[in-house]
């Protein structure tokens, strides 16, 4: 997830749909995030600043350069899993020898669950990967989990488990 902040509402709306499109989550103001975009116009520019990554573009700029910019930065993010690195823009997990490209849903699954170092609500997660889904389905969450955890250890030799206690899943790494 990401934390987006501007103080131009035409340019926040239209990032924020463009994210929607790739289906990449904003966070609301409570929530967890991997990292924060921060853009401020001034009369002449658009700053951006990602993490420590600032750029400067002189007023007026196209949306869509400032928005493939944006993916560019992000691309980047990542976090430590033991000795591999994730990369949630990219769907990667890797390290100098291995890596592994994950699916959409376990890029969402691991996304979740290292954003909630106390545990994600299965209910939650089942509802942020399966938006249109009318019923939640439990088992099909489980089997889910379960590719994740065969891919990161067929791909990586990284034996991960996945704990469940009063709906909060966490992530287990050996």
């Amino acid at each position: 997830m990401i934390k987006l902040n501007c103080n131009n509402y035409l340019v926040k709306q239209t990032l924020t749909n463009y994210f929607e499109n790739k289906n990449i989550s904003l966070a609301s103001e409570n929530e967890n995030y991997f990292t924060s975009i921060n853009i401020i116009e001034t009369e002449k520019n658009i700053n951006l600043n990602i993490g420590s990554h600032k750029i400067e573009f002189p007023i007026p700029v196209d949306l869509n350069f400032l928005s493939s910019e944006i993916l560019k930065s992000i691309a980047d993010v990542n976090l430590k899993i033991c000795s591999y690195n994730y990369y949630p823009y990219q769907r990667l997990v890797e390290n100098s020898i291995k890596r592994s490209l994950l699916s959409d849903i376990q890029n969402l699954i691991l996304n979740n669950i290292l954003l909630y170092k106390e545990g994600v609500d299965k209910e939650l997660l089942y509802k942020r990967i399966w938006k249109k889904d009318k019923s939640i389905q439990i088992n099909k969450l489980d089997t889910h989990l379960t590719n994740l955890k065969n891919k990161l250890n067929d791909d990586l030799d990284l034996n991960v488990n996945f704990h469940s206690y009063e709906k909060k899943l966490r992530l287990l790494i050996d």
